[in-house]
């Protein structure tokens, strides 16, 4: 396996000693993924395992774990690869040191709207870059998503570019997430989640970026007083399935686990969009200040970024690049 695959040799020898390996029946699936039950990613989980043992009638069942109780994204996936659990949701973000081509779901203010991005997802280059994986013992099964990505922090409203320069952020490690940041003037830096929040509430770090429905489900409110409304990723998330549990399964097992997947997706976006409102009121009612840039500041961000924009996308396929670019485009007109 080449060197940039995810498996790790320590964190399969201390699943196994803690019996994940081979304690449950081979049709039960152990999906693990890193926030809260409550939250939408969790709900979706829960919505998923049911249509899957409807449609195998019992066959296979999912049993969910939350908050990384086996371990943060980048380990989840490298046990999926292991076979050491059967599935994880993991963003493009995180995937992309295996697949490059993930970085262009990266790009940030790229969709405007979540009807634009889903079109993109559900669209041929999204499906290649899924295909993909299967060099990495890894089945992309489909993508969910988290929503929109906002800074939060303790240090001040950001209304403007310069409102954000010097803040301590926190993020995923990715280079794209990371040179989007410094362009921005933030300082950003790299935790895995579970550190997240005790990081901001010692202070090590000023906040996070992340989506609202996750400030929520995670009680970041708790330990950030401002929150900006930047929507400047989206929180796409593929859903990682261990090729060594998939080849085991017989085709009509593999087609109800990519219907319930697909079906899963509407339930998941259409759970973001209807707590949207309601997310936002929670954390204002719980002390949070929430407010966006005006589109004449927001001009002046966007433009900060165009360079990293560029230098990501010259250093892609550019044929994957070209039919992206060309889906993207084609989700903005239907759209209005």
């Amino acid at each position: 396996m080449k060197k940039s695959t995810l498996l790790n040799a320590a964190l399969l020898g201390s699943a196994m000693a803690l019996g994940l390996a081979g304690g449950a029946s081979a049709q039960t699936i152990k999906f693990s993924y890193p926030v809260a039950k409550t939250s939408t990613m969790g709900q979706t989980i829960d919505h998923f395992g049911g249509l899957i043992e409807k449609s195998t009638n019992g066959a296979l069942k999912v049993r969910g774990f939350s908050d990384a109780q086996l371990g943060n994204e980048i380990q989840s996936a490298s046990s999926a690869q292991g076979g050491i659990v059967e599935m994880a949701v993991t963003t493009t973000a995180a995937l992309a040191s295996t697949v490059k081509d993930f970085d262009l779901f990266q790009l940030p203010f790229q969709f405007p709207t979540y009807q634009e991005l889903d079109t993109v997802l559900r669209g041929k280059t999204a499906r290649t870059m899924l295909d993909k994986l299967s060099a990495s013992n890894l089945i992309g099964l489909c993508y969910w998503d988290y929503g929109f990505r906002n800074v939060t922090n303790n240090k001040r409203p950001i209304e403007k570019l310069e409102d954000m320069n010097g803040l301590r952020i926190r993020t995923i490690q990715n280079a794209v997430y990371l040179d989007v940041l410094k362009a921005l003037g933030m300082n950003p830096t790299p935790l895995p989640f579970p550190e997240t929040f005790t990081a901001i509430e010692t202070g090590a770090i000023d906040g996070n970026e992340v989506a609202n429905d996750v400030t929520r489900a995670t009680s970041f409110y708790e330990v950030q007083k401002y929150l900006t409304e930047t929507r400047h990723f989206p929180t796409s998330s593929v859903v990682l399935v261990s090729k060594r549990f998939w080849d085991k399964l017989d085709t009509q097992k593999q087609d109800a686990m990519r219907a319930a997947c697909d079906e899963a997706a509407i339930f998941n976006r259409k759970a973001i969009e209807a707590s949207d409102v309601d997310t936002r009121k929670f954390l204002a009612d719980k002390g949070m200040q929430i407010n966006k840039i005006s589109d004449e500041n927001m001009q002046k961000v966007r433009e900060a970024v165009k360079p990293v924009i560029e230098r990501v996308t010259a250093g892609l396929d550019q044929e994957v690049v070209k039919s992206f670019n060309a889906e993207r485009e084609a989700a903005k007109a239907k759209s209005q």
